[in-house]
């Protein structure tokens, strides 16, 4: 990622380990910066693992500090702070911050900002400040993309490593983790579960859900069968729920089929091989079935269509069933 912005006079203070404070002076230089090539440099240490069929599952470092070469070296002799304050706002160790994007002039808004972590703060002179971070992704810049299961407002934690200039952080960010594990969870607003490892361009694993052994997209509804505490997805419930009824509704077709096809064959006087005067019905029908969960219950609509020999409209009357929700596994009421 690269960043041109100019330094404007807002002041910037930096917070040292032991607590003093360092406050700049209230101009500082309309140098260019751009982010990744006039300052420093990040090289990584260890070669990128080569990608395996299989995919393995990502060794996540959050900080891979050990393995960080900056160049030029003036950045190990700067000074360490614990924090600075920018904009009026202290920002530390550990947090989350909005980066400013090239042409947004910081202006807030949904994807108007660069997601990182701050990690380190280091600073030469009041004037030149720096923080070493690690990129949030959102899903579609993954060397992968977005998948399915990817919500709309997920980001992807990694430890994709840089330095920039503490000028062009725009603000903490409101972003919580979600551990997939506590079921008692819940959120608003922008979150992350998966990190992406930088050094094996590896995407950690979510957890699997439901009988498909799947993952859940928290756009979606799930729904838990407290008798064996299994967890489906909206669509497998709806899937299932169409499988069955369509194949219901065919074993009954066929069985009505079978009792028009038993008709006597009529057999002419004087003809010895008969003549079959019964004339099976040409008539074609399609089931469509429309499934939805409505109040705790499954809702299914079926469309018969007649063919053009039966009626003007080609359509019968339609047919709506209310049913309770079945556990996929164990077949208990959902209640």
């Amino acid at each position: 990622m690269a960043l041109k912005r100019k330094r404007s006079n807002s002041a910037t203070r930096l917070l040292e380990t032991n607590g003093d404070t360092w406050s700049t002076s209230s101009t500082s230089s309309n140098r260019e910066f751009e982010l990744a090539t006039t300052e420093f440099t990040i090289k990584i240490n260890v070669p990128k693992q080569s990608r395996n069929k299989k995919k393995p599952q990502a060794r996540f470092e959050p900080d891979i500090i050990s393995k960080l070469v900056v160049q030029p070296s003036k950045w190990y002799r700067m000074k360490e702070y614990s924090s600075f304050v920018h904009s009026k706002i202290t920002f530390k160790r550990g947090d989350i911050v909005e980066v400013k994007r090239p042409g947004t002039d910081g202006v807030h808004g949904e994807r108007k900002e660069w997601i990182a972590r701050v990690l380190d703060v280091r600073a030469d002179d009041p004037a030149h400040v720096y923080v070493r971070i690690a990129w949030f992704y959102w899903p579609e810049d993954l060397p992968m993309g977005r998948m399915e299961y990817h919500g709309r407002n997920e980001v992807i934690e990694s430890n994709h490593p840089d330095i920039i200039d503490a000028m062009t952080v725009n603000g903490k960010a409101d972003i919580k983790e979600w551990d997939e594990e506590d079921e008692d969870a819940s959120f608003e607003g922008y979150y992350y579960r998966q990190q992406f490892d930088y050094l094996s361009s590896q995407l950690t694993t979510p957890r699997e859900f439901c009988i498909c052994e799947s993952y859940y997209n928290p756009d979606t509804k799930i729904v838990n069968c407290p008798e064996c505490n299994i967890w489906m997805h909206e669509e497998c419930i709806i899937a299932d729920a169409i499988k069955r009824h369509k194949k219901s509704s065919l074993i009954a077709k066929i069985g009505d089929d079978l009792k028009s096809d038993s008709a006597v064959t009529l057999v002419e006087k004087g003809d010895k091989k008969g003549h079959d005067k019964s004339q099976k019905s040409t008539h074609k029908s399609d089931q469509n079935v429309a499934v939805v969960l409505f109040e705790g219950k499954i809702r299914i609509k079926e469309v018969i269509k007649r063919g053009d020999d039966d009626s003007d409209s080609g359509l019968d009357a339609d047919t709506i069933i209310d049913e309770d929700i079945r556990c996929l596994k164990c077949g208990e009421v959902v209640p």
